[in-house]
């Protein structure tokens, strides 16, 4: 037990906490003022663009351990330039503590250069598609398979970015129920084209991974109960998402106290859900499928 939180332990640990870092950044600055009335301060943009370089700056050297069986003194100078420029994971480090930090530098000294912010977190995000399973994909097979994961990761970004900025608002007494209402039906017809793109990058991210035969072996595997408990996860987001649209967001002109009440519980427990599915995708990432 205490080799696995030693080594796999750190590794889904970190893996989760980029992931949620670089969703966040990303679903915050594409949805505040597009879906949700409100803004993203500069200082949390710089605050989750700096922890999001540490962790993935940790998550990195825990790379180079992994790959030299924890031996330290095998990391010399070669080694290291090997792991860094020479294999997906490192590069995409590289590529994602660089761009964390020029934003987080930008978000100080340009505060209002939110687009050029924008472009910067999702280009960060974009370079976990050359980690895990995609970035081990080959040939035409891995370009569609990184393609596919990258809308993936932005669909659930604008979804995860969306439920804190919901959150926000309901929890802030000052924001007017019409602002309030515009957004919720802003996210509803956002949120379907939201789930249609993660289902089907999904899909597409299966056959990549280990195709249609292998199907029936992957369900029996550790990886394939992971999944299912993700998509377990998912169908429970969609159904607070159903009751917030066609419950709760209907009576919100009519009673406007009680129903803000119930809508701030189910959109907390909608987003509880969203970070108990990145768990596990982070869980995802360490296991081969099949095994």
């Amino acid at each position: 037990m205490l080799e696995w939180a030693a080594g796999e332990g750190m590794a889904v640990a970190l893996r989760f906490f980029v992931y949620l870092d670089l969703l966040l950044l990303a679903g915050l600055l594409l949805c505040a003022r597009r879906i949700v009335p409100g803004d993203v301060s500069a200082r949390w943009v710089a605050g989750l663009a700096l922890a999001g370089a540490i962790f993935s700056a940790a998550q990195l050297v825990t790379t180079a351990l992994a790959m030299t069986g924890g031996d330290v003194a095998v990391l010399d100078a070669e080694m290291l330039r090997f792991i860094v420029i020479e294999t997906a994971a490192g590069l995409s480090g590289i590529a994602r503590v660089f761009l964390l930090a020029v934003l987080a530098i930008a978000a100080i000294y340009a505060s209002a250069a939110r687009l050029l912010h924008l472009l910067l977190a999702i280009a960060a995000l974009a370079a976990l598609a050359w980690t895990g399973h995609a970035g081990a994909s080959e040939g035409s097979i891995g370009t569609i398979h990184r393609m596919s994961d990258i809308l993936h990761l932005i669909a659930a970004a604008a979804w995860l970015g969306t439920l804190a900025l919901l959150l926000r608002a309901l929890t802030r007494s000052g924001v007017p129920t019409i602002e309030l209402i515009a957004a919720l039906r802003r996210f509803a017809t956002v949120g379907s084209l939201i789930v249609g793109a993660l289902i089907v990058t999904g899909i597409v991210n299966l056959w990549a991974i280990a195709g249609i035969d292998a199907l029936p072996e992957l369900a029996a595997s550790a990886y394939g109960r992971t999944l299912m408990l993700k998509l377990a996860l998912f169908a429970a987001m969609l159904g607070f998402a159903a009751l917030n649209r066609w419950r709760l967001v209907p009576r919100l002109k009519s009673a406007p106290q009680a129903t803000t009440c119930g809508l701030r519980t189910s959109v907390a427990l909608e987003a509880v859900l969203a970070i108990s599915v990145v768990i596990a995708v982070a869980l995802l990432g360490t296991l081969a499928p099949g095994a």
